[in-house]
């Protein structure tokens, strides 16, 4: 008697369950005699009862066993597992297998063709169908279930696509996705995604790719590896549907907007090649499904010189410049570092915006592999992103999901990282090299804002230049042109402190010059000019406001009667009038200079400047007023402002 052989029977019974089977018939499966199955069915039934399971017998019918389905399935899975056939289904993978199946066959499935395939109850498969249900809602698919008749998803056809989409690049496969998106030698559409889609529809991979790849050429782009990938699994998608008879329908509104797009030609070319490589006929509403992808997805941005040229032919009212602008504003302002003449990332919001809008406007889906990751070390970045998001609901009327958030926050993170230049500093010590390089190892572990060029003796110092360089640290007092901070040789607490207050200090420094140079507006300088009273030169300068749509119309009232309450005239020939911030649409400096001055208050003035600036822009302007009182106190900027003919001089001197 073999052991082996009995276990197999015992399978065999378990198997067939209630049916019956002969002795003739197990004989065949098992390649033996039917006197050996008679034979070895003593420990056949000795087993079974052990485990509580009777074998009925009946004369030319044969043999069964009598067993209630959740034990005849626990009894099955026992002896497949023990036997090595198959290993032990996890509910993850039962639950995957369900998914694939049913969206990848034509015809529907039984529950008890289900609980046979995976080897577990009829219970099991029906907390697992629980859990597909759940997921299928996702992607506004349901599960119709019907006796006799088995289970079948139902549901329109784009959402079909995009759960299987899904399945193909799901998050439990990132790590292989990585493999191919950061390992790839010699194609972008290497061997395992090759493998991947081959189980969804087989086809020459390679020659799809190169039809991909002639329309990025027709284009003048490159796209992603993620987004290359993306357009060749839904191209395979939808040869597959289509094949099955499946074609996707696009509502005629979008069919007639979108056929007018210069892209709409390259889509026409794509599926012509494909329906000639793949004997697949390709109906309008599908050259408009491949089309809206080839829209929504992501451009590479690897030459400097590329994204230039790219962005030098979309006109400055295209709404992707509009938003990728606003989105910087209100960057700049939440983090307080100047962000607007940052052009690379000007132009990386815009070349990622353009797709996004196509993405959010058609309903096309984004997988970002790294939101967890950017949400959890950028995550000051990510708040900002999310911030500047109402963008969107602004002027697309929708609400951005977190995977497009997550890629903007990537583009914001990299323009401050960009942007981060410290200050160069010279260290000057007296007490020799071992007191001067410990001084200078802890000012660089305390602030990653300093560079320390070079720690020299005072007497090297007179020999150096000193143009690079933004402030020096001595421990002794040394008289220099560039500002200099006396410490101890052994940096104590309240060195660090000192240290730490001018470097805050240099920044606002530097964050209201970058503030100033934003409000200045050419427009809005006015020179020599014949105003004989203060309030002719309100209204004037408040006009002037209001026609840009700067300010509400109630602003030069507001700028009367704060005169009224307090005179804005401050010395030298000035006068800085201002208004309520809430009147204050956008923050912009008025400049107006008189060839005559006149009576402000109880003093004469000349020289009018005119802040205004809005309640979101307070903190900058505080620092903006005490910056502007210190420089007007200097005689010599103001006779420099005075004695300017040009106001592109006016305007580099106040920036």
């Amino acid at each position: 008697m073999s052991q082996d052989r009995v276990d197999k029977i015992v399978e065999i019974l378990l198997e067939t369950n209630q049916s019956y089977i002969t002795i003739d018939e197990i004989a065949e499966k098992l390649n033996v005699s039917n006197k050996t199955v008679r034979n070895d069915l003593k420990e056949v039934e000795k087993i079974l009862f052990n485990n509580g399971v009777y074998l009925e017998k009946k004369p030319r019918y044969g043999i069964r066993i009598k067993v209630d389905e959740e034990k005849r399935v626990e009894l099955l899975q026992n002896y497949k597992f023990r036997s090595g056939f198959i290993e032990p289904y996890t509910p993850e993978f039962r639950r995957d297998y369900i998914i694939k199946r049913l969206l990848m066959k034509k015809s529907n499935i039984t529950i008890a063709e289900l609980a046979q395939e995976l080897y577990v109850s009829k219970v099991t498969i029906h907390k697992d169908i629980d859990y597909v249900q759940k997921w299928l809602m996702n992607f506004n698919l349901k599960l119709i279930k019907k006796t006799n008749y088995g289970i079948q998803i139902i549901g329109n056809e784009e959402n079909f696509r995009n759960a299987i989409a899904h399945l193909i690049v799901s998050e439990k496969d990132k790590k292989e996705l990585e493999e191919i998106l950061f390992n790839n030698i010699t194609t972008r559409l290497d061997f395992k995604t090759i493998e991947k889609l081959k189980e969804l529809v087989d086809l020459d991979y390679k020659l799809l790719e190169k039809i991909v790849e002639n329309s990025e050429e027709k284009m003048g782009v490159r796209f992603t590896d993620d987004a290359f990938i993306s357009l060749i699994i839904h191209i395979a998608i939808s040869i597959k549907r289509l094949k099955e008879g499946n074609d996707i329908d696009i509502p005629q509104d979008i069919v007639y907007e979108i056929k007018e797009k210069e892209e709409f030609n390259v889509a026409l070319e794509v599926t012509k090649n494909i329906e000639k490589a793949f004997d697949v006929k390709f109906p309008k509403s599908e050259v408009i499904y491949i089309l809206l992808h080839i829209l929504g997805a992501k451009m590479q941005q690897n030459k400097k010189d590329d994204v230039f040229n790219l962005v030098n032919n979309i006109k400055e009212d295209d709404l992707s410049v509009v938003m990728a602008k606003e989105i910087i504003d209100i960057a700049q302002r939440s983090l307080g570092t100047y962000l607007e003449k940052d052009e690379q990332l000007l132009n990386g919001l815009i070349l990622h915006l353009r797709p996004t809008i196509n993405r959010l406007k058609y309903g096309l889906a984004l997988r970002n592999p790294v939101l967890n990751e950017i949400k959890e070390n950028y995550s000051e970045f990510f708040g900002v992103a999310w911030m500047a998001s109402t963008v969107f609901n602004k002027y697309l009327g929708v609400k951005i999901p977190e995977e497009e958030i997550g890629y903007i926050a990537l583009h914001i993170g990299a323009a401050v990282e960009r942007n981060i230049k410290p200050f160069k500093v010279f260290v000057v010590c007296s007490s020799g090299i071992g007191t001067s390089q410990l001084l200078a190892a802890r000012i660089q572990k305390s602030f990653r804002e300093i560079d320390i060029v070079d720690t020299v003796s005072y007497l090297e110092l007179e020999k150096l230049k000193l143009d690079e360089i933004d402030f020096i640290i001595s421990t002794i007092p040394i008289y220099s042109i560039k500002p200099v901070l006396q410490v101890k040789p052994i940096l104590t607490q309240a060195d660090i402190k000192k240290i730490e207050y001018y470097i805050n200090y240099m920044k606002n420094k530097k964050d209201s010059k970058f503030f100033v140079e934003r409000i200045i507006d050419e427009n809005l300088i006015f020179l020599n000019c014949n105003f004989k009273k203060q309030n002719e030169v309100l209204k004037f300068l408040s006009n002037e406001l209001i026609k840009r749509d700067y300010v509400d119309k109630e602003y030069y009232k507001n700028l009367v009667e704060r005169e009224k309450m307090t005179y804005t005239s401050i010395g030298n020939g000035v006068a800085i009038p201002h208004a309520n911030p809430e009147l204050v649409k956008k923050s912009k400096i008025s400049l107006l200079t008189l060839k005559e001055p006149i009576i402000w208050g109880n003093e004469y003035v000349d020289v009018i400047l005119m802040i205004s600036i809005a309640q979101k822009d307070l903190k900058e302007g505080k620092f903006l007023f005490k910056n502007l009182y210190n420089a007007i106190e200097d005689k010599s900027f103001i006779k420099k402002i005075k004695t300017s003919k040009e106001i592109i001089e006016v305007k580099q001197i106040i920036g």
